[in-house]
């Protein structure tokens, strides 16, 4: 992060919230690495811009700590957009279901209210365990399954796209395929992805298909067979990605 002395920081603070987009997006570009540093420690685990939801929920709330900041208030304006991250994240995770990812004990003070969030309730506490269980038997029998296709395990940790756009490409591709029922069930029966029938019917270059194929498959067993649907956070499609 670009370090910016706070009274030049504070008027470009002034500027932003009286409608300058410009101000807006050096305030926000030279604090990324901030916000990330921040959202990291809340979650408690490294947090990386393209994957991580997390991130879109600080950015969002950094945004909106500028726009709420008091610039003659005396307070310094890392420390508010500190306190409105959290405060954001938390009602995320509330939300969302996603304290697991969080220390069950307070680093600080400020984060008593994660407390609300103790997991040590024996209910809880067994239905946490069978979903473990049954997340580790769907995996097992959809590695044996995969290997009919061709893939292995190994391949699972290369064969996810790099870049944003691509995997956005495949994942509507493998949505296009699950919704045809008698592709799903050719893909089954031969093991072969019929890339013809998704080539005209997504647009999408028989290259690209070619070159996606193991990921195109292994995703497709996840959504189309409910035995694996305990796998489907493995597979890190968001609800935006779904839509």
């Amino acid at each position: 992060m670009i370090k910016v002395h706070e009274p030049i920081l504070k008027d470009s603070l002034i500027s932003a919230q009286n409608g300058d987009t410009l101000a807006r997006e050096e305030i926000i570009e030279s604090h990324k690495n901030f916000i990330a540093k921040v959202s990291s420690t809340i979650c408690k685990r490294y947090l990386t811009w393209d994957n991580d939801d997390e991130l879109s929920i600080a950015l969002m709330a950094f945004n909106e700590a500028i726009d709420s900041f008091d610039p003659q208030g005396g307070a310094a304006f890392e420390s508010f957009a500190h306190t409105v991250i959290r405060r954001r994240l938390v009602d995320y995770f509330r939300k969302e279901g996603k304290h697991k990812y969080l220390s069950l004990s307070p680093m600080n003070p400020e984060d008593e209210e994660l407390s609300i969030y103790d997991i040590n309730n024996s209910q809880e506490q067994y239905q946490r365990e069978n979903s473990n269980t049954q997340f580790a038997e769907a995996m097992e029998k959809y590695i044996k399954v995969l290997s009919e296709y061709g893939v292995s395990i190994d391949d699972l940790l290369k064969i996810s796209p790099k870049h944003r756009d691509s995997k956005q490409t495949l994942i509507r591709v493998t949505l296009t395929l699950v919704n045809y029922p008698h592709l799903v069930a050719q893909l089954k029966q031969r093991k072969l992805l019929p890339i013809k029938e998704l080539e005209l019917s997504t647009g999408v270059k028989r290259k690209v298909l070619e070159k996606g194929r193991k990921y195109i498959i292994a995703l497709t067993l996840i959504l189309s067979e409910p035995e694996f649907y305990p796998l489907k956070t493995f597979t890190k499609i968001t609800a935006d990605l779904m839509k």
